[in-house]
């Protein structure tokens, strides 16, 4: 296995006890998400520069949605890191519609061409990539429009979900087609891929899947107890440029320095 596919990994596997540890109240679960984040988006960045090294004289039109991937990952990674650490970012929530809205195209753009280079070969290849690409970009369009409209959000994230039973039940069967001249299942074939959207994929999956346990309270919502709710609502309400500062001071700010006030006062801090 290759370095960069283990720290990955590892990475990842510290996400993953990051989200298990805030679930149980513990506040470094995010500060192990947090750091998880940065670290995968400092990797797939640097990926990408390795990959301008290495492939210069290659590089066209055609792969500049291969490079894009990498860079808008690790510039949302970067975001989801902030929102772990509560480090706020000025117009935060414009920034990520951005990064989501450009990794729609680029995602658009890459499952296009898979489609097009497989439909006469392999048919059946073809359709179940197109199931998978359809999912995924629901799945944006889903991450995109959250903050914009919970009703939209909803809609496009249980229509990913149905995109993606085709897919997933060919997985499940193992079946296998055949590319150039080759047997290859579709679980191979997405993990083979130059790209990173079945990671992508696994992490929407993932989340509807939390979600939807979280709502029948089958597990608990991931919360930091050291940051209330209302402090973490004034927060987005700052990132999404609505609010104008008083004296130089935002809302949040106001709040925290209140809070940090009172509980230095009860010697909690």
């Amino acid at each position: 296995m290759k370095l960069d596919k283990i720290i990955q990994s590892l990475l990842i596997a510290m996400l993953i006890i990051g989200v298990f540890a805030a679930m149980a109240k513990n506040a470094y679960g995010f500060t192990f998400m947090g750091t998880a984040c940065f670290g995968l988006a400092f990797l797939y960045l640097a990926q990408l520069i390795w990959r301008l090294i290495d492939d210069f004289s290659n590089l066209d039109r055609k792969s500049l949605p291969g490079l894009m991937e990498p860079f808008l990952l690790s510039s949302l990674l970067v975001l989801f890191g902030f929102r772990a650490s509560y480090i706020y970012l000025t117009n935060g929530e414009m920034i990520f519609l951005v990064v989501c809205g450009a990794l729609v195209l680029v995602y658009l753009s890459i499952g296009t061409g898979i489609f097009n280079s497989t439909k006469k070969e392999s048919p059946g290849l073809a359709r179940n990539m197109a199931y998978f690409y359809a999912s995924l970009l629901l799945f944006l369009l889903a991450l995109t429009s959250r903050n914009i409209n919970l009703i939209w959000s909803t809609a496009f994230g249980a229509m990913g979900m149905l995109a993606s039973l085709p897919f997933l039940w060919s997985v499940v069967r193992r079946r296998q087609f055949e590319k150039s001249g080759k047997t290859i299942t579709l679980f191979q074939f997405t993990t083979n891929s130059k790209n990173k959207a079945g990671l992508l994929f696994i992490f929407f999956l993932s989340s509807a899947l939390y979600t939807g346990l979280t709502l029948v309270s089958f597990i608990p919502e991931i919360e930091n107890a050291d940051r209330p709710k209302d402090y973490l609502e004034l927060v987005r309400y700052a990132e999404s440029g609505k609010e104008k500062p008083v004296d130089g001071k935002y809302k949040h700010q106001v709040y925290k320095e209140a809070m940090d006030k009172f509980l230095k006062r009860h010697g909690k801090k």
